[in-house]
């Protein structure tokens, strides 16, 4: 059995539909935390270096009495099984007509690989593999699973953010208030892609410019214009096909500011 260690256990979690959520980064836990408390809300200290967060939420419930829990199940071939289990209110029990959002958040030993959800008592959401974590695929969610701003399921808007360069980015971030993955995509296509095609406008412009200098020049900067025309296409056909595969692959400095900026101004 993987030891769990209890970060946050409750019934009043802003995520108001069932989910299941692994943070392996600060970063990560920032965007999970975020969701659940509020932007504005300071989360726990963790250190990632020896842990990672998996977070159970339930979803809103219509009373009193509704609870949701992680425990660990037995790990086989290196994959590590989280058994989440549901409870409401018995029978003829008498509970306050409150909405409520159960919600477990828990600390797994850092050695854990890949993290495998098992709903007791019923199949919820399905999440597998690496979570939230970056650089790694997104959880595969099933139907129960909360749904985009914009309505579109998540893999279709981050790919979208993509297909026009940072124009459908800022498009996507401008409808998009909520779900961190395809933030993510918008910015990192407007941080990203809107670099590297201010580099292509400007050795453009240089071109013609460099006429006035040698025909070297010219030369120069016309080979230069185009490799960075044939980088801007590549990195553009990338970030496209890992959107669409569920993957948050981020670029070399430009993922970073953008996973920053994806986690502000999230309404959960």
């Amino acid at each position: 059995m993987t030891p769990l260690l209890t970060i946050a256990r409750g019934d009043a979690s802003g995520v108001s539909e069932p989910r299941r959520m692994i943070a392996r980064s600060e970063a990560e836990w920032q965007t999970l935390w975020a969701l659940h408390a509020g932007p504005d809300a300071a989360s726990p200290a963790i250190d990632f270096a020896q842990v990672i967060a998996a977070a159970a939420f339930a979803g809103e419930k219509p009373s009193a009495g509704h609870s949701i829990e992680i425990s660990a199940a037995p790990s086989t071939n290196g994959v590590v099984h989280l058994a989440v289990s549901e409870r409401a209110p018995g029978p003829g029990t008498v509970a306050a007509a409150m909405i409520t959002s159960p919600f477990h958040i828990v600390a797994v030993s850092r050695d854990a690989g890949d993290v495998r959800w098992e709903e007791v008592g019923g199949r919820g959401p399905e999440v597998g593999g690496r979570g939230a974590e970056v650089g790694g695929r997104r959880p595969k969610v099933g139907p129960a699973a909360p749904a985009t701003a914009t309505g579109m399921e998540p893999r279709n808007a981050s790919a979208l953010a993509y297909l026009a360069g940072p124009f459908s980015g800022a498009m996507i971030l401008f409808a998009e208030s909520r779900h961190p993955d395809v933030r993510f995509h918008a910015w990192q296509s407007i941080v990203g892609l809107g670099t590297l095609g201010l580099l292509v406008i400007v050795s453009s412009a240089l071109v013609f410019l460099s006429v006035f200098v040698s025909a070297a020049a010219v030369w120069v900067m016309v080979i230069l214009t185009t490799v960075l025309w044939g980088v801007l296409l590549i990195v553009w056909a990338l970030c496209l096909w890992k959107a669409l595969s569920g993957e948050r692959w981020k670029l070399p400095i430009a993922g970073d500011y953008a996973e920053r900026l994806a986690g502000q101004g999230i309404k959960p």
